[in-house]
């Protein structure tokens, strides 16, 4: 049995099973990602590192449209 931590996105708490990555996760929950970015701890992580990027108890995610321009 894996263990279960909690973590936040877009202040919704979900219990997951530690051995998910932040692109399995987001997966698992059907969660639509197109045009969107992440920021962990407010840090922008890029979506190619999504696939090994681990998920600590206790984070807070954000999931944001993406938008172009200035």
């Amino acid at each position: 049995m894996n263990e279960l931590i909690s973590i936040e996105l877009n202040g919704v708490t979900y219990r997951v099973e530690a051995s998910h990555t932040m692109a399995s996760f987001l997966e698992h929950h059907g969660i639509n990602t197109q045009g969107c970015a992440i920021a962990i701890s407010n840090q922008i992580i890029p979506r190619s590192e999504w696939q090994k990027r681990g998920l600590s108890q206790g984070e807070s995610i954000s999931l944001f449209q993406a938008i172009a321009g200035g």
